[in-house]
């Protein structure tokens, strides 16, 4: 839309301008409503399955990858729920930066979240010098090794990510949770533009091309 403003104002190409106006309108609506966030957003959630209980005694670390102030809730309440369907029998990992504030407290802050909740602080590490998931996965692979982990993250992020713990030889147990996708039936409101919707086209193209980056990386 920026361009095609430039076309039509300052280089008076109207016809050129006017199009790619359209086009820019036309794109920011069709990303930007419910049915196109999910669609896009759906193979990678539905790929790994809710937790089962009968997996519960198939490891005793949890591995959390942090990612962001809204999702990290989401994942530490799932460390937690896992936490105590073990009797608090788990190690915890909280792993990550944030790459464009290396300083910040956030993975204290999960600790602490933990802590204030019952958890014995001895029992989780952070490792805090990972700012992408390529670093998460190798950082975290020489914590655990190969034994079995309860991986936790966002639903969307979990294929390249265990992609990646794969590649490694480590053996992840995916935990998937911070659900975006509606599952409910699509009712006309859904299709009118909502900003949580292009965030969530945003969040699966981010995903599709790390993947197919690292896949060209390694």
């Amino acid at each position: 839309m920026a361009a095609g403003l430039a076309f039509l104002l300052v280089l008076k190409k109207k016809k050129l301008g006017k199009t790619l106006i359209i086009s820019g309108i036309l794109l920011y609506y069709f990303f930007s409503i419910t049915p196109i966030g999910n669609l896009l957003l759906s193979p990678l959630e539905n790929k790994y399955s809710f937790l089962k209980i009968e997996d519960m005694d198939k490891a005793d670390k949890a591995v959390l990858l942090l990612g962001g102030k809204e999702a990290d809730v989401l994942r530490g309440s799932e460390v937690l729920r896992i936490s105590h369907l073990r009797n608090q029998d788990i190690k915890i990992i909280i792993s990550g930066t944030d790459p464009l504030l290396p300083t910040s407290e956030e993975a204290l802050a999960v600790k602490q979240f933990f802590a204030s909740r019952g958890l014995n602080e001895e029992n989780i590490i952070i490792e805090g010098k990972s700012r992408t998931t390529w670093e998460n996965i190798r950082n975290v692979k020489e914590i655990v090794g190969e034994n079995p982990f309860f991986l936790v993250t966002s639903a969307y992020h979990m294929e390249r990510a265990i992609r990646e713990f794969e590649k490694v030889m480590a053996n992840p147990i995916s935990v998937p949770t911070d659900f975006k996708i509606k599952t409910e039936k699509y009712n006309i409101i859904d299709f009118f533009p909502n900003a949580q919707n292009f965030r969530n086209s945003n969040l699966a193209f981010h995903e599709y091309f790390g993947i197919l980056w690292y896949n060209i990386k390694d």
